[in-house]
């Protein structure tokens, strides 16, 4: 008889094959997100906005005792009014201003040419700032593509506004089909932690909308007293831009200070003062306020988001690497920090600080029975 060597024992030849399904998951996981990167962003976009005009609705609803679905209608009607207002209003002045900055540009272009043109420095700049044939085809391509990308922009737009519109509306199918993904002694714990994650995006996109208002107006409010064209297309952008923690506000400012470059030189420095000014109110008044009632989020964490996630997926990545950061946080205390090391402590640390009792049931993100209700736990 031949002899057999020492082997496994079956429970650890389990475990060990157990470890590498998982890890074979993993990394197909992976591989898929990283090959779907574009579509993955677009989902979680889809899913932030959905949270926030869910959260919205909720919060009306609660408010006026009105039917949840009757107040998404509204804010969605709303929010939709706003912004084809705002672009009805201020887009034709705002393209007309562009119009006539090129040509400030140009203008300010020809007046140094002239000026340091013989000068050897003046010489090699005057040599990269003359179009030649070769950039001016450059640009009539560069233009052919701009408006392919602006139709594929157009309807990926339609696509996440519809998406984010279904997430809101009926989000339970899509809670159910994600959870169904979990072994059974699981799906209660993974339907909570998904409760968690809805609350801290709903209260970080608070945090960011008073944030935005507080530096919308503030910037409007210095732009017309600096007498400033555009002024409130230029403080609407400022607004908006501050969604974007930190490279936000660099990126507002330029054309704020470009827009003012066509009156003088000196109201270009002033916007740049005016800027300074009130994200530095932003940032050491409002902010920590808001943040002690909302969500704590570490600002390293949301630059190294930023930049992990726009290294990667370009700036999609980092306009949502702030909230993807905070919903990654919350994932990690929870199935990692609370599950797994049992630290219970840890459990809860970024929910309500509004001093109001955390909800029995999460309109967006719960209901009762579920893929997991009346199966045996364990």
């Amino acid at each position: 008889m031949g002899h057999r060597g020492p082997g496994l024992p079956p429970r650890k030849a389990g475990d060990v094959a157990r470890t590498l399904r998982v890890t074979a998951v993993a990394a197909g996981l992976i591989l898929a997100v990283w090959m779907l990167s574009d579509i993955v962003l677009l989902i979680f976009l889809a899913v932030l906005i959905a949270v926030m005009l869910r959260g919205a609705a909720d919060w009306a609803a609660r408010r006026t005792g009105a039917p949840e679905r009757a107040m998404l209608a509204v804010v969605t009607a709303a929010a939709t009014a706003c912004l084809l207002g705002f672009l009805y209003d201020v887009g034709p002045r705002l393209v007309a201003q562009s119009e006539d900055l090129w040509r400030q540009l140009h203008q300010q272009a020809d007046l140094l040419r002239q000026a340091y043109g013989a000068t050897p420095w003046g010489q090699a700049i005057v040599a990269h700032l003359s179009p030649s044939e070769a950039m001016q085809s450059h640009i009539a391509n560069y233009a052919g593509s701009v408006a392919t990308s602006t139709l594929g922009g157009v309807a990926t737009s339609f696509v996440l506004i519809a998406t984010a519109l279904y997430f809101a509306i009926s989000p339970d199918p899509y809670i159910d089909g994600f959870v169904r993904l979990f072994p059974l002694p699981y799906r209660s714990r993974a339907r909570e932690v998904l409760v968690e994650v809805g609350h801290t995006l709903q209260w970080w996109s608070l945090g960011q909308l008073i944030d935005m208002l507080v530096v919308g107006v503030l910037t409007g409010i210095g732009l017309l007293l600096l007498g400033v064209p555009l002024a409130l297309a230029l403080a609407v952008l400022a607004g908006l831009f501050t969604f974007v923690p930190y490279f936000g506000a660099i990126v507002a400012a330029v054309p704020a200070m470009l827009v003012a470059l066509t009156v003088s030189w000196q109201d270009s420095l002033w916007v740049l003062a005016i800027f300074l000014g009130c994200h530095a109110i932003e940032g050491y008044v409002v902010s920590p306020l808001v943040q002690r009632r909302t969500i704590d989020l570490p600002p390293a964490a949301s630059i190294l988001s930023m930049t992990v996630l726009g290294a990667i997926f370009g700036p999609l990545g980092i306009i949502l690497g702030t909230p993807f950061a905070a919903a990654l946080l919350v994932t990690v205390r929870e199935a990692y920090v609370v599950d797994v090391l049992g630290d219970a402590d840890a459990a809860g640390i970024a929910g309500n600080r509004w001093n109001e009792p955390a909800p029995a049931r999460d309109p967006l993100l719960h209901r009762d029975g579920g893929p997991d209700a009346g199966r045996p736990k364990g």
